[in-house]
């Protein structure tokens, strides 16, 4: 029974390719990133330059002509370097890892909150369901810029303060929604016989409400995910701006930041780190847009009446 089960589910998997060419582009661009940061944590052809560690071979490579100080993309730095001289491929192939890990912590946590807070505003008494739903309203209304901007004064300038601010305001948005799929399974009939043959609310919740809930909530926190990777490289991106020393972390939006004081004259500090974001961004957002698709008979006939 498990092995059909399995079989099934890669059947229903291998389908969606065939179903929407979004999701085989995404799905596409997402194993090559993900193939570029397990490179970018094993090795890469400058590691340490990678990690932001100023190498004596760095130190050598800082002022060598024609592009003075920096140097310009050849054959041994194809993406050039940095105003440090260290090699900005690396630090590229570095930074992947980091702008998946932080993504996929953020949408995992705050779906994983949602659902909790959605659940308890949704499956309780009235006393509790106002409480929640007035603080998740609460929350909602907080700009992740705002809280970021708080938490980097508070706690200092690192990838902790984006991914709590970032958790802080996307974590509503599922409890929201988990609330109201959770209100409408509370008036269906087989929530309605639990209840009434005296199964515990936590019986019916993990046996009921999470199996039908979870799945919506994860395929909105799927096509979700391209946004929250370009908020991720926006809050970096102000942090990279207003930092007057060298950024030694590979993030790709600090990186960025950084760089466009140099943007005239050495253009590919910042095109490049942002030409891996807007790709990788547009990974997450095919992929979620062709998984919500295939799923959705309804969306499927509408893109085919407008296309």
């Amino acid at each position: 029974m498990n092995s059909r089960i399995v079989e099934g589910r890669l059947t229903a998997f291998l389908n969606l390719f065939k179903i929407s060419r979004k999701f085989s582009i995404g799905f596409t661009i997402m194993v090559i990133m993900a193939i570029l940061s397990i490179i970018g944590f094993f090795n890469t052809p400058y590691h340490l330059e990678g990690w932001g560690i100023v190498t004596e071979e760095t130190m050598k490579r800082q002022g060598l002509p024609p592009c003075l100080p920096f140097n310009c993309p050849n054959i041994n730095h194809v993406f050039g370097t940095d105003d440090m001289g260290r090699d900005l491929f690396s630090r590229i192939l570095v930074g992947a890892h980091l702008a998946l890990i932080q993504t996929v912590a953020i949408v995992f946590i705050s779906i994983a909150l949602g659902i909790i807070m959605g659940i308890a505003a949704g499956y309780s008494n009235m006393v509790i369901e106002k409480i929640s739903t007035y603080l998740i309203e609460l929350l909602i209304v907080i700009p992740s810029m705002v809280l970021a901007a708080a938490l980097v004064t508070i706690i200092g300038r690192g990838i902790q303060s984006v991914v709590i601010a970032l958790i802080a305001t996307w974590s509503p948005w599922y409890a929201r929604l988990t609330y109201i799929l959770v209100r409408q399974l509370r008036e269906l009939d087989f929530i309605k016989i639990c209840e009434a043959m005296g199964f515990t609310k936590t019986y019916t919740i993990f046996r009921h409400i999470i199996p039908n809930v979870a799945p919506i909530i994860f395929v909105e926190g799927i096509t979700d995910s391209g946004s929250v990777l370009i908020e991720i490289a926006s809050i970096n991106f102000l942090i990279g701006v207003a930092s007057l020393t060298s950024i030694d972390l590979p993030d790709w939006g600090m990186i960025v930041g950084y760089g466009i004081r140099y943007i005239r004259t050495f253009w590919w500090i910042s095109f490049f780190p942002g030409l891996f974001i807007a790709l990788t961004a547009l990974g997450l957002i095919l992929l979620g847009d062709g998984l919500t698709e295939a799923l959705s008979p309804w969306l499927r006939r509408r893109w085919r009446l407008w296309f």
